[in-house]
């Protein structure tokens, strides 16, 4: 099946039915759902599969009322790898490719475009859960509410408020990673299934990445939300803090998160595990991509002119940072939630409108983030703060799923001459 699908999607590639002898891959074309499966030997229900993992774009029929076309490159790339996968150094080669799954979750997946917490739609979850919540949630304790009684105080870790003072202008990400490891001796390594303790343990760690990173210098208690906006002293924007955390408190096999399973799976402690998180999450393709959406802007700010500059950057060939996302097909819905709860300044209006119409790609969640601060005028970094305290119950829950697993995450490489 799969060796003649080149010429099975020749049949169907041209809706006008004019055949071309160039590659498929070469033609961009689009092929209905009878030559999509029959090309890759699957049935509909994995085609609709592969849509829902963004493997496969799909657009509307433009004239059959419910039905779908298929990207015939995309189906050409999934023929590709199927084909490598049958040879077992092929697939080890590929196995850390974006989109191949390397291995199994009961935290987060992906359906026709929409991010699921375990069962939960993540948007609908964020207009009613607390960030408390949500940890409870990813982190499967059922009925605990594991921050009850959880209380992280600053001023108990001596050189604590020191190290904060001191570094205070470094990044959220650097600062926190300066400042967790003091806790290390407080926390014993675990295995297994996590319990009452390991929660509690996971409870008291979240509270201080949230101290390292708004810069608290009294007792944080939950809700997490109201501790950062009074730290922050932005009380009218806590319920959008909520939000925003909630929204980013997981997204699968990330980069910061695949760093910390890689950790985890050598069993050692939450706070390593949240170290590997920090320092990944600290790279601009990662969560420092809020910086360079913030680069971004000030470019548009001292401009005055938001089309200008993004047919300056398109002209060059360069992507337009806080737009776009691989993983969604019409647009990342964080970003989109994010800017749907707040009133978008005129420079980040006009800049919306630009790259819709020049580019027609969405904002992702690295803009949505930038809104928020500039909307409630929240402190420098705190888009990338925001990003970090989110995730940090995400780090948490993959750590303990990881160590339950008992299996120890080691790859192996392919040795090349130069």
């Amino acid at each position: 099946m799969l060796a003649s699908a080149s010429s099975i999607l020749n049949q169907y590639i041209n809706m006008s039915g004019k055949r071309s002898k160039r590659p498929i891959s070469e033609r961009g074309g689009l092929i209905d759902s009878a030559a999509a499966t029959k090309a890759l030997g699957v049935s509909r229900n994995t085609l609709y599969a592969y849509v829902s993992r963004g493997l496969v774009r799909s657009t509307a029929h433009p004239t059959l009322a419910k039905a779908s076309l298929y990207v015939a490159s995309d189906v050409e790339a999934l023929i590709a790898r199927k084909t490598r996968m049958r040879r077992p150094r092929a697939a080890a080669a590929s196995a850390l490719d974006f989109g191949l799954p390397v291995l199994k979750t009961r935290i987060t997946h992906f359906e026709d475009n929409r991010l699921f917490y375990r069962s939960e739609n993540a948007i609908t979850f964020s207009t009613r859960a607390t960030f408390e919540e949500t940890a409870a949630l990813l982190w499967g304790t059922g009925d605990l509410d594991p921050f009850e009684r959880a209380v992280f105080d600053p001023r108990a870790i001596a050189g604590w408020l020191t190290v904060a003072t001191t570094y205070a202008p470094a990044t959220v990400t650097d600062r926190a990673s300066m400042l967790l490891p003091m806790l290390v001796r407080q926390e014993a390594p675990s295995a297994g299934k996590p319990g009452v303790h390991a929660f509690a343990a996971a409870a008291q760690l979240v509270l201080a990445i949230v101290a390292a990173i708004s810069q608290s210098a009294t007792p944080v208690v939950a809700p997490v939300h109201l501790a950062i906006a009074k730290t922050w002293r932005r009380p009218k924007a806590s319920d959008a803090i909520r939000r925003a955390l909630v929204l980013l408190a997981d997204h699968e096999l990330n980069a910061s998160t695949f760093a910390v399973r890689v950790v985890a799976s050598t069993g050692a402690g939450l706070i390593h595990c949240a170290l590997a998180g920090l320092a990944a999450m600290s790279g601009p393709l990662h969560g420092g991509a809020t910086e360079r959406v913030r680069a971004f802007l000030a470019d548009v700010d001292a401009a005055g002119d938001a089309a200008a500059v993004v047919a300056a950057r398109l002209q060059r060939g360069e992507r337009i940072p806080g737009f776009g996302h691989s993983l969604y097909r019409d647009g990342d819905p964080r970003g989109m939630e994010l800017l749907s709860m707040i009133k978008v300044d005129p420079a980040m209006t006009s800049t919306l409108d630009a790259v819709r119409s020049m580019a027609g790609v969405e904002p992702n969640v690295d803009f949505g983030l930038l809104a928020l601060e500039r909307s409630y005028d929240l402190p420098k970094g705190a888009a990338l703060a925001l990003f970090s305290m989110g995730r940090s119950i995400g780090w948490i829950a993959h750590a303990f799923e990881q160590r339950a697993s008992g299996s120890l995450i080691r790859p192996r490489a392919e040795f090349v001459l130069e």
